[in-house]
């Protein structure tokens, strides 16, 4: 019993941690309201095109440390690989859903790619360069996450081997898709 609840908090604080918005607060720093700007979304693209490089880059290491830190304790205490799919799930209904902000959240692109650290460690590390170079060449966003979580699930299914993980990974690269779509109209 004490493990359900261990979880339960676990991934209401996971919620929670998804709920808060790196790219608010990078604009809100600077005295941006970044929802009445460009698309509206706190993320790092619009950040990125209304704030500048710098603004963007900060946001976008903030949204990938949150990621990461709803899945690599689950690695790193070796507890069960389901807990951190529904972790990074947990996450990104934060992210999408965040009850500070009215429900509104952002496509959760960057705070996915970190949750991805905590479930294949591996298949990130492979991902990762190609991932900045195909951003590099096309500028967009949604090539460069489905290079992203597509290398990464393929070379971490490979040294890996773990299907939850990688089946966790396509997942959450599948929502993120789902969520741009619906919030974009595309």
């Amino acid at each position: 019993m004490n493990e359900l609840w261990f979880y339960v908090v676990w991934l209401i604080c996971v919620y929670a941690l998804g709920s808060l918005s790196v790219g608010d607060l990078v604009a809100r720093a600077r005295g941006v309201d970044i929802r009445k700007l460009g698309t509206g979304n706190p993320g790092t693209a619009n950040i990125f095109r209304e704030m500048g490089p710098r603004y963007a880059a900060i946001t976008f290491v903030g949204d990938v440390i949150k990621g990461a830190a709803s899945t690599v304790p689950v690695l790193m205490l070796g507890l069960p690989t389901w807990l951190g799919l529904i972790s990074s799930c947990s996450l990104l209904i934060g992210h999408f859903f965040p009850a500070p902000w009215r429900f509104v959240g952002g496509t959760g692109l960057a705070t996915a790619m970190g949750a991805a650290i905590g479930l294949l460690p591996l298949g990130v590390a492979g991902a990762a360069l190609p991932a900045v170079i195909v951003m590099k060449v096309t500028r967009n966003a949604a090539i460069t996450g489905t290079v992203f979580f597509g290398l990464t699930t393929g070379v971490g299914w490979l040294l890996h081997e773990n299907w939850i993980a990688a089946g966790g990974v396509t997942l959450v690269g599948v929502a993120i898709f789902f969520k741009a779509r619906i919030q974009y109209r595309t």
